[in-house]
């Protein structure tokens, strides 16, 4: 590839060494959080609030996340919020190794809200950087890369987890992930990114420019509007009740980490894919290949033997992950840079905001008629609403841009979607 087109410059491999040890740090928490809670004399309903504490905050703020991101430095706002991110777990870390017997489930609740915070501003910020370092033409180029490199670290970091978690306790994965978080930090501060001046005005004003720039584009509402469905049901059911299935089993908690790493090997695959596969209706592509997203949840529901699960996980795993590069290339090219952070808010505001009450109804119901007949609930959910984005005439007929650059997003999507 051209340098002109090419990904990868020293400060993108800064970015994505950085943005890995964070996601290691993420993965490390999301493997062993279900699991400490129930450890603290918490149930199916107690994980659920804990999880959806984390969600709700993250929902809540991220409108003002996604101004904050477009209007300051966005290296200083994933700086700090990384460091929240550690000083929350590290918190819970040294307590959960210092005094177990008195951690209650209230203090998972109020770490899961702090780090829902700083998620809300760590998310938007991250999604404009990369837009800031590559350049337009290499854009789906350096998605794929970027997360290829980042579900690398997701396909050991479970399940090394697990196995710390259940041989020394989960204060100490805890306190790794904090060091995770605190290495983020220590990477992204030695990035050189330049700023382009922003029009400084009040948040609301920010934020009715990037509700238009949103509105204006029917391909990225849709599928907003069907992820604010499928999101919530998919962690429900995989983050949730995945490890509700599992707990009452012979190594269940081993087991379920592996999974999860499998999951991220597929996301791998997926990425690989990603590398070569350009198709030219990108929205359409993204689609058709999130069909198969729920797989795991059907298995899980049906027969969770180790080996189906597996097989499940991975096909899933490159499912998603396709559609994710799919999608974040297409909102890359079609939106300008100084809209990104706050048009990904809207986007990341719709898929989470309904997660909080599907946390808690699922656990809920969980816990009186079984995880089974909610995971079917929830597996049918997501191909319901994702087979309903077919019939979106800007979703069949998105086209992928040319590697002329980011210029043509602010050509009205309609007459590109259009054009045969």
């Amino acid at each position: 590839m051209p340098l002109s087109t090419s990904a990868w410059r020293p400060d993108f491999f800064r970015y994505v060494v950085g943005r890995g040890v964070s996601t290691a740090g993420t993965a490390l928490v999301n493997v062993v959080i279900a699991f400490a809670v129930l450890a603290a004399d918490g149930d199916g309903l107690s994980v659920g609030l804990v999880l959806a504490g984390s969600v709700l905050t993250q929902t809540l703020l991220i409108p003002v996340g996604g101004v904050v991101a477009d209007r300051v430095d966005r290296r200083t706002v994933v700086v700090l919020g990384n460091a929240a991110l550690a000083a929350a777990h590290g918190t819970m870390g040294l307590l959960l190794l210092l005094a177990p017997e008195r951690v209650a489930v209230w203090m998972f609740a109020a770490a899961a809200a702090t780090t829902g915070a700083a998620s809300a501003a760590v998310q938007p910020a991250f999604q404009g950087l990369i837009v800031q370092l590559v350049p337009p033409a290499a854009l789906q180029h350096a998605n794929a890369s970027l997360r290829l490199v980042l579900n690398l670290a997701r396909i050991a970091v479970p399940g090394l987890g697990a196995m710390l978690g259940a041989a020394f306790g989960h204060g100490q994965v805890l306190l790794a992930a904090a060091v995770a978080f605190g290495a983020c930090c220590a990477v992204l501060a030695g990035l050189r990114v330049v700023t382009p001046p922003r029009a400084v005005g009040a948040v609301l004003t920010g934020a009715r420019e990037g509700w238009e720039a949103f509105r204006s584009r029917p391909w990225m509402w849709g599928y907003a509007l069907a992820g604010a469905v499928a999101v919530p049901l998919w962690l429900a059911g995989y983050q949730l009740l995945g490890p509700l299935v599992l707990a009452g089993r012979a190594n269940g908690q081993a087991h379920w980490g592996w999974a999860v790493s499998v999951f991220s090997g597929g996301m791998v695959l997926g990425s690989l894919i990603a590398l070569r596969w350009r198709p030219r209706r990108v929205m359409l592509a993204c689609v058709l290949v999130q069909l198969v997203w729920p797989l795991p949840l059907a298995v899980l529901a049906a027969h969770p033997e180790l080996r189906w699960l597996l097989a499940a996980m991975l096909v899933s795993g490159a499912s998603l992950e396709l559609a994710v590069v799919l999608y974040e290339t297409a909102k890359q090219q079609q939106v300008p840079e100084e809209l990104i952070g706050r048009v990904s808010s809207l986007s990341m505001f719709g898929e989470t905001a309904l997660v909080p009450l599907a946390y808690v109804l699922a656990g809920t119901v969980a816990d009186r008629i079984g995880s089974t007949p909610v995971m079917w609930i929830c597996c049918a959910g997501i191909l319901a609403v994702t087979v309903a984005l077919l019939p979106v005439r800007d979703v069949r007929r998105l086209r992928r841009l040319p590697a002329a650059g980011r210029g043509a997003a602010k050509v009205p999507e309609r007459s590109m979607s259009e054009a045969d």
